[in-house]
């Protein structure tokens, strides 16, 4: 609160703060109510910020896939990104992904959840993204989804995911010959997206 040293001006000062006070609590109470019912309207979804629209790279699995055969399995997903742009444009040359998983799966059958790190193209100028991720896939011959959120590093909260398909492997998946690699191509791009509802 304003003070002066004229006890007139006081009071004319203290005079119009309780009715300007007593206006802007009005507007403030029309503002919440106005705020109130923008939540309640549906959100619009989320946007894209970054994106790649090239991943392609290699998968390991320790000890290996098997079919019909669900344990334990340590997973690594390596790439490289290409085609990225973002709000600024597109962005020169390529950056890496990397996924360290965990979980219980079969050849046929891949929930593995862990940690991911994205190094965006030199260009962009961005930091490292870091977050969670859970990869999955329901049958053998369908792409792996990939998906989770960044929680530090560029773009923290940020959902990312991105879809791959298997292109080769290494083992048939019985017990003595497991699958313990494969190479993949994304079928769709590596996004970055936030809740701009």
């Amino acid at each position: 609160m304003f003070t002066t040293r004229t006890t007139g001006k006081l009071a004319t000062r203290a005079a119009f703060l309780t009715v300007t006070g007593g206006a802007l609590l009005g507007a403030s109470l029309t503002g919440a109510g106005a705020a109130q019912a923008s939540q309640a309207q549906p959100e619009r979804g989320f946007s894209s910020v970054e994106s790649c629209t090239g991943v392609t790279g290699s998968i390991t699995w320790s000890p290996g896939l098997v079919r019909n055969h669900t344990k334990k399995e340590h997973t690594v997903l390596t790439g490289t990104l290409s085609g990225c742009s973002g709000l600024n444009g597109a962005q020169a040359g390529t950056g890496t992904v990397t996924a360290v998983l965990n979980g219980r799966s079969s050849a046929g059958s891949i929930v593995q959840t862990g940690s991911i790190t994205v190094n965006w193209p030199t260009s962009s100028g961005l930091n490292p993204s870091n977050g969670n991720v859970t990869l999955r896939r329901a049958a053998s011959n369908q792409p792996y989804s990939l998906s989770g959120a960044f929680t530090s590093g560029a773009f923290t909260g940020a959902a990312v995911s991105t879809n791959v398909l298997v292109t080769a492997h290494h083992g048939t998946g019985s017990i003595a010959h497991p699958v313990t690699s494969q190479q993949y191509v994304n079928t769709a791009p590596l996004a970055a997206r936030v809740n701009l509802g």
